[in-house]
């Protein structure tokens, strides 16, 4: 009996020591991968850390820099850093590079010539990648941010904007970009159209609310106010469209997502437009700065040659530019083709021009060099039918002293620039050479008949005009029986004060504030008698009727034609870890 109790006794002791074995091994288990996590969650920790500190100096150097290229109160940058030409900028901008690498370890990399091949012998545009290495673990990974670096004026770096008022009645897309707002901005769920004969519609659907995509940034000086009524947020008087001001309030509309708006801390570089063109007709003529600094001057500052009209009527009269001589049985398309390859001075065009049922108009010499064509009158282009799947195609620079028409399809790769109003109707706008077009008009931007009735299918969207529209005055823009999708941007400085001593002229068309007025519907639109008729409202952002794709490419593609200012600004791109 006591030898079996004595057996039990051992069986319950090794028992009892194999339960605390086991239990040890898993305490010492549950403890390791305790450590482990401990260690893996420190290093991570480590990782993230790392990211941080290199985001914050890539965005610390991005701050030095941008205060590098400001200058003193009604200063030039280019003067207070004696930069003549592109190579002393080269010089100027190497310096910095040295200093951004000794106090904050970033990496600068020029990429102007190699990616956008942007002529740095000619121009002060750059295009640097910023970039900063850092710990991953066992592995190094790099933050970067491409900056471009430009003398253009500010309005260049929005999606859609005004110096003064942006108004947007409707679904409008901003489908890339930012928004700027010199004074306010005004949004709405109206849905304002103009029929045929003149009559103001606000059709009673509710054309929805304007929208950006995510990290979209709406830049408004003195505040935003919304109304979300649809048709009491308008009334139809004495030929306009006028704010129901009891209707807007102050902020987006409760219970709609709304973008991010804050006020622009950099200062508006604004751009002198008649400067700017007496700058390209000199350098059109080969008089600039760079070449000879002393002529330049003596030209642009000379007061008998106040208005770019005065300038281009002596630069022809001194022989600087070749004339065309016209003839009835040749048409006009070819004959500024021919004579572009005979000469490598400006080309002079004479009084009211139509050109229709071309294949191209090339202004072009010395390679990708772009020449100038001087129209001294009006300029109507007309392409193939926008229901056709031809174009025409315009390469070169020009400047039209009266209005401007664009019809069809039509092709750029261009900067144009107009002393009268701008016409786009019934056109289809693209890029020619994987270029695009920068249209600058000192009157009134007029936008309308663009794809009318068209319900695309918003899986297989592209955009129907590509480039820049810069309107030195007021533009209004309709897109309920229309369908605009713009890559590039959309600006319209504005006419001050609305109304004048009751003089409407210096409001936007059919508006009653100065700027930038969009009237767009989100959603399909059927044809009724050459009108709108069924608006059937859509809450998917990509079936606006009006979409804008910001494109920055602008700033390099048409470099040499651009309008410049005495200034260097940053256009900086999103950060990308790699």
């Amino acid at each position: 009996m006591n030898r079996l109790r004595s057996k039990e006794a051992g069986y319950s002791l090794i028992t009892t020591m194999l339960v605390i074995t086991i239990f040890f091994l898993l305490g010492l288990t549950v403890l390791s991968v305790a450590i482990q996590q401990a260690r893996v969650t420190e290093v991570r920790v480590e990782d993230v850390e790392s990211l941080h500190e290199a985001k914050t100096a890539l965005d610390e150097a991005i701050g030095t820099l941008k205060a590098k290229l400001s200058a003193e109160p009604n200063q030039s940058f280019f003067t207070e850093h004696q930069i003549f030409s592109p190579a002393d900028l080269d010089r100027f901008l190497n310096d910095v590079q040295n200093e951004l690498k000794q106090q904050y370890d970033v990496s600068w990399k020029d990429i102007s010539y190699d990616e956008y091949n942007i002529p740095t012998n000619k121009v002060f545009i750059r295009a640097v990648d910023l970039s900063k290495t850092f710990a991953d673990g066992s592995r190094q990974r790099t933050v970067k941010r491409r900056v471009f670096l430009t003398n253009t004026p500010s309005f260049l770096k929005y999606a859609l904007g005004s110096k003064e008022n942006v108004i947007i009645n409707g679904g409008a897309y901003i489908e890339q970009g930012d928004v700027y707002a010199g004074n306010e901005a005004y949004v709405s769920n109206a849905t304002n159209y103009i029929r045929r004969d003149g009559t103001l519609e606000t059709a009673h659907v509710n054309g929805g609310l304007a929208a950006s995509a995510p990290g979209a940034i709406w830049y408004v000086n003195s505040g935003l106010l919304s109304c979300n009524n649809q048709e009491q947020c308008y009334k139809r008087e004495g030929g306009r469209f006028i704010r129901q001001r009891d209707f807007f309030s102050a902020g987006w509309p409760e219970n709609a997502a709304g973008p991010v708006v804050q006020k622009e801390n950099e200062d508006f570089i604004d751009v002198d437009f008649d400067w700017t063109v007496k700058d390209k007709l000199l350098n059109a003529a080969g008089i600039s700065p760079v070449n000879d600094q002393q002529e330049y001057v003596n030209w642009i500052n000379n007061e008998t040659y106040q208005t770019p009209q005065q300038l281009a009527d002596q630069l022809k009269k001194e022989g600087f530019f070749t004339v065309i001589v016209k003839n009835d049985d040749t048409p006009i398309a070819q004959i500024i083709n021919d004579t572009t390859q005979q000469t490598d001075r400006p080309l002079w065009l004479e009084g009211d021009i139509d050109i229709a049922d071309f294949d191209s108009l090339t202004i072009k010499t010395n390679g990708d060099e772009k020449q100038w064509l001087i129209v001294n009158g009006n300029l109507r282009l007309y392409g193939p039918s926008t229901k056709s799947a031809d174009s025409s195609t315009v390469r070169g620079n020009l400047i039209v002293f009266g209005n401007l028409e664009l019809h069809g399809n039509i092709s750029f790769n261009s900067t144009v620039y107009v002393l009268g109003t701008t016409y786009i109707y019934n056109a289809k706008i693209s890029e020619a050479d994987q270029k695009e077009l920068v249209l600058l008009s000192k009157g009134m931007l007029d936008i309308a008949r663009i794809n009318e009735f068209e319900n695309p299918d918003t899986a297989n969207l592209t955009p129907n005009l590509k480039g820049y529209f810069y309107t030195d005055n007021n533009a209004t823009i309709y897109a309920v029986g229309s369908y605009l999708y713009i890559e590039g941007g959309l600006f319209a400085r504005g006419g001050g004060i609305c109304p004048r001593d009751n003089d409407w002229s210096s409001c936007a068309p059919d508006a009653d504030l100065s700027g930038l007025v969009i009237n767009a519907f989100r959603g399909q639109v059927q044809e009724q008698n050459d009108e709108p008729g069924q608006l059937e409202r859509s809450d998917e952002q990509r079936a606006s009727r009006l979409i804008v794709k910001y494109n920055p490419n602008v700033l390099v593609d048409q470099g040499e034609g651009l309008p410049f200012v005495h200034t260097l600004s940053l256009v900086v791109e999103e950060l990308v870890v790699q």
